[in-house]
């Protein structure tokens, strides 16, 4: 591992974008466009008797509708998913195969029945109104418990299992103390700025398609769509532009993305389609959405022995692509956390319920399980007389056994935990809390505070990135990436690792994304992994236009490549003037450029943090503020300090949204969404939240790949909810409660303080 000089800043890139000069799916135009709108199921669960178009066919302004039943004559398949994933034993309940359209039955409220193309979308969504659906309303089933009450056999998907079943309870039966805790990970909706667009585009000529939308992974996206539309993927094209927001809700494509491609060939003319925020919260895949039964053993010293949990999946009505590779190995990589734990057994049953698909979302599985860990242990420590912070210190892998193997057979292969929970402990002021807690009772406020440590798994799903490095004559670099720049500054990073190890400003290297024609092959932005995958591969390329460039030089100076300097564009004998110009040597190349290919392979990352949050409740209302948050992480070597900075500043946020707001509610005795809108999904204003702490630069590298990078772009998301939520706790301990889970909205806050009569008990009925 070669360990290089931090870049700090970042290039005057985004200007455009704050300016509003930038260029999404939604604000392309192209010569003859139809605009689609989608039909959806006014059910949960239904069976679709008959359907009429006849009278939107007729409505003014429409092209032409579709059903299932023209979209399978022309040979358009269902969307693949991962199946089975590693360790997973199918269930008696069959996944359904998840069609652009609904055909005989409807699995969840939203889901596509019929696809409108007109010439303006106003006059699409006036003809939805006129498709008339015969309906045959179902059971909905949204609760997994209750799924599983109605009968296991249509709906138990499978079961997955980590561990030693047997030697875990062995050790529970023989351990001083048990420590059982149920905890439910709330389901939640990516909701980036920017919804899903889509625009479709057939050539005749060719027989290809392209896709234009802002996807994250846009290869993976090629593949699925190739499938879909039963051709072979050098037969689609996959197009991203600017990206305003992914947090997994954009990792893979959606059946719009096949429809408007479908549509585009029947039709022969660009098909355009962008979501409203209902259709985005009805039907985008949603977050997290898991019950877990947890059991933690410790011995009479508070030292973990095992760790037990029975875990329940809202699958959703469809496997998505990756939810269920997610919630089992993906997430259960870091079972244990930070901590040693002689013994885990995990068993997750996966099941169908009358929901959208649950995916991946910011974290991707991690923030499940360091959740529940972080939470039991907040109980043990209570139940055991113990500090938090001591219960922790007793049973954190010390920086003397790293590397260490984890139950899930992972090697965290850097790292001083014991360190990063201190260096959090001081940068919060934690033996100060007494006085602030003290100061805020005397303003009529209940002070609490809460700590929580954490560990990710990065790279995603691929650990393999493939980059090339151009030099041309007239003196640019370009730089073809498969990661995808979705708005985390990675064009920016990229173009200054480039721009130091080239000797010229960041502004001469231009990073070419998301154009499957342009760049070969790519595993796209998920998981972390664009800086320590991606970056290494990118690295790896410009080193080897310079080993070019130094040979180069040297054959035309006359002079050995070790004594060939490369700085401001120059190549210069080391102790003279003799040079030569990048430009010159480009041009004196065969082909007038010089172009370097690599490939870069990254096993897993582990950053990992330690995180304190303190939190104000009024009593007369529940409100709970977030006055105090210090984020502490190990990102390895940090390469632009200021865009890691934000990456956790922006995960915190969304973890803090989850404890305290965000939460995608479903009735259950319809199956309807309550929140489908930002009137019912509560996402914060910059005004509910803290400015955080965030101290990312710890010197700690990854031994994993060349630039020490741990990737930091889901740390926030991972460690946040579990602080916020052992301080609420903390705020309310003297009122007996233990735990909450999220959200924790302020009526719930405001029912337990009028319980112990600290409010007006009548205004509580």
């Amino acid at each position: 591992m070669t360990a290089r000089p931090a870049v700090h800043g970042r290039p005057g890139r985004d200007r455009r974008l704050v300016t509003g000069q930038g260029r999404f799916t939604d604000d392309l135009r192209f010569p003859g466009e139809l605009h689609a709108v989608v039909v959806r199921s006014p059910h949960a669960h239904a069976r679709v008797r008959a359907i009429d178009t006849r009278a939107a066919r007729a409505a003014p302004g429409v092209v032409a509708v579709f059903t299932a039943a023209d979209a399978a004559a022309a040979g358009v398949h269902a969307l693949p998913f991962q199946w089975p994933p590693l360790g997973f034993a199918a269930g008696p309940a069959a996944a359904p195969p998840m069609h652009p359209l609904a055909a005989d039955v409807v699995r969840h409220a939203g889901e596509p029945v019929a696809l409108i193309v007109a010439q303006t979308a106003e006059a699409g969504a006036d003809a939805v109104e006129r498709v008339r659906i015969d309906y045959e309303p179902l059971e909905a089933v949204v609760d997994p418990r209750d799924a599983l009450r109605a009968g296991a056999r249509g709906h138990l998907l499978g079961v997955w299992e980590l561990g030693d079943a047997a030697a875990c309870d062995a050790a529970i039966r023989a351990a001083r103390h048990v420590v059982r805790l149920r905890v439910t990970n709330n389901a939640v909706a990516p909701a980036p700025l920017e919804p899903r667009a889509a625009v479709g585009l057939w050539d005749p000529e060719t027989g290809r398609y392209t896709l234009h939308a802002g996807l994250q992974a846009p290869h993976l996206a090629r593949r699925i769509l190739a499938e879909a539309l039963a051709v072979g993927p050098d037969r689609v094209r996959v197009v991203v532009g600017d990206v305003g927001g992914g947090f997994g809700g954009k990792v893979t494509p959606y059946r719009e993305d096949v429809l408007v491609l479908f549509a585009a060939r029947r039709l022969g003319r660009p098909i355009r389609w962008c979501a409203t925020r209902t259709e985005a919260f009805l039907g985008d895949h949603r977050g997290r959405d898991q019950d877990a039964e947890v059991t933690l053993a410790l011995d009479a010293d508070g030292r973990i022995l095992a760790l037990r949990a029975e875990v329940l999946l809202n699958v959703g009505a469809f496997p998505s692509h990756f939810g269920l590779p997610i919630a089992t190995g993906t997430g259960h990589r870091i079972v244990n956390g930070v901590y040693h734990v002689p013994c885990v057994h995990v068993r997750l049953r996966a099941v169908l319920t009358h929901t959208p698909p649950t995916g991946p979302y910011r974290g991707a599985g991690r923030p499940e399980v360091i959740h529940r860990l972080e939470r039991v242990l907040d109980l043990a420590a209570l139940e055991l007389g113990l500090d938090p912070v001591e219960l922790r210190r007793r049973n954190l892998i010390p920086a003397g056994a790293i590397p260490y193997t984890n139950p899930a057979g992972q090697r965290y292969d850097s790292g001083d935990f014991p360190l990063i929970l201190a260096r959090a402990l001081a940068a919060a002021d934690w033996d100060g809390f007494p006085a602030r807690r003290a100061a805020a009772r005397a303003r009529g406020r209940l002070r609490g505070r809460g700590v929580a440590c954490h560990i990710d798994s990065t790279s995603g799903l691929t650990p393999t990135e493939c980059a090339r490095a151009v030099l041309t004559a007239d003196g640019a670099i370009e730089v073809f990436s498969g990661t995808q720049e979705i708005g985390q500054g990675i064009q920016a990073t990229y173009a200054r690792l480039v721009a130091a190890r080239l000797g010229v400003e960041p502004d001469r290297v231009h990073v070419v994304q998301g154009d499957t024609d342009r760049v070969v092959d790519g595993g796209g932005t998920y998981g972390s992994r664009s800086l320590h995958v991606g970056g290494s591969a990118v690295v790896a390329a410009a080193e080897a236009v310079l080993e070019r460039v130094k040979t180069m030089a040297a054959a035309r100076l006359e002079a050995a490549p070790s004594d060939v300097e490369v700085r401001g564009g120059r190549c210069r004998v080391v102790g003279t003037e003799v040079a030569v110009t990048l430009e010159e040597l480009a041009a004196g190349s065969p082909d007038g450029r010089i172009d370097c290919a690599a490939t870069a392979t990254s096993p897993f990352c582990y950053p990992n943090g330690a995180y304190v949050c303190e939190v104000e409740i009024d009593p007369e209302t529940g409100v709970i503020d977030v006055v105090r948050f210090v984020a502490v992480d190990d990102a390895g070597i940090v390469v632009n300090p200021p865009i890691v900075e934000g990456q956790v500043h922006g995960g915190v946020a969304q973890g803090i949204a989850q404890a305290l707001w965000e939460h995608a509610r479903y009735d259950t005795a319809s199956g309807q969404l309550l929140a489908a809108s930002f009137m019912e999904y509560a996402v914060p204003r910059a005004s509910d939240l803290p400015a955080p702490t965030v101290l990312c630069d710890q010197k700690i590298p990854a031994t994993t790949n060349a630039l020490g990078a741990k990737g930091a772009g889901e740390s926030g998301a991972v460690g946040a909810p579990p602080a916020v939520i052992a301080a609420v706790v903390d705020a309310l301990r003297e009122f007996g409660v233990t735990h909450l889970d999220m959200p924790i909205a302020p009526a719930a806050v405001w029912r337990i303080l009028a319980r112990k009569q600290l409010v007006n008990p009548r205004a509580a009925r």
